[in-house]
């Protein structure tokens, strides 16, 4: 008899020591999870500072210099993203190999460039943006979002670090190039090829998502697509403003990226 309560009682502690590291296991999954949300935050407002540069230096290095004074302020802001976002890493003790320090110099070189044509622009900045993107969903791979245990966090954390953030940077580019040809009023032909072939990739983007954007925000973005696309193949795209091309593709980027954000605040109350 005291051999099989010995081995009940064994048995017993060996169910409970598991559940109780199964529970601490999840607690402690979830914790970091929520911990890379707000590391996701401060990366969605890099990409998204980069891409206004990327967009106002294609303009003023093509003659427009009413972006000139706004470049300072906005070089800042990226500064302060980058440094919260290291300052993430440390709190955090983010793996050095995943460590966005490396983006980071990429960036500085950039600024460095002073004698630069405004295709040298983009590339660089281009580049940068994509690497951006591929730090992005390390980090939320490394805080278990895009390989949750739980399937809906799991595909949703998918598009919010990297569907959506692909169409906002297929949008960045059309406006880059978009005020490009507008300030330096000449629509050349690799120019054209570039912004159709941009246009097609956010439609294919834009067909995956249609029913996660609101639709005020799916039909302001068809509608600047189609009036792109038309002052594409009507040669008029050089004739137009270069501050309200800006303007009206930041005005739908900024809805993509508050559709990200309102959705990770969403996420997170749903992981808690």
């Amino acid at each position: 008899m005291n051999v099989i309560i010995l081995l009940f009682i064994t048995s017993f502690t060996i169910i409970g020591l598991a559940l109780v590291r199964h529970f601490y296991s999840e607690l402690n999954a979830k914790k970091r999870t929520l911990e890379g949300i707000q590391g996701v935050h401060h990366f969605v407002e890099l990409i998204k500072f980069t891409q206004q540069h990327r967009g106002m230096h294609s303009g003023l290095l093509n003659g427009n210099l009413d972006f000139k004074g706004k470049l300072p302020q906005l070089e800042k802001d990226i500064q302060t993203q980058y440094e919260q976002i290291l300052s993430f890493e440390k709190k955090h003790r983010y793996p050095p190999q995943l460590s966005i320090q490396y983006v980071h110099k990429q960036w500085q070189k950039l600024l460095q460039k002073d004698d630069i044509q405004s295709s040298q622009s983009f590339q660089l900045h281009t580049g940068l943006i994509n690497r951006q993107l591929e730090a992005l969903w390390d980090l939320a791979d490394e805080f278990a979002l895009t390989t949750s245990r739980q399937q809906a966090v799991r595909l949703t954390s998918q598009q919010l670090v990297k569907t959506l953030p692909e169409l906002a940077e297929a949008l960045g580019q059309i406006r880059a190039l978009s005020v490009q040809v507008a300030s330096k009023q000449d629509l050349s032909s690799d120019k054209k090829l570039q912004l159709i072939f941009t246009l097609e990739n956010i439609t294919e983007h834009h067909a995956k998502l249609s029913q996660l954007l609101p639709a005020n925000s799916n039909q302001v973005l068809q509608q600047f697509i189609q009036d792109i696309k038309h002052s594409v193949e009507q040669g008029t795209l050089s004739q137009r403003n270069p501050d309200s091309l800006f303007q009206d593709a930041s005005q739908i980027i900024n809805q993509l990226f508050d559709v990200v954000n309102n959705r990770l605040i969403e996420l997170k109350q749903t992981i808690r």
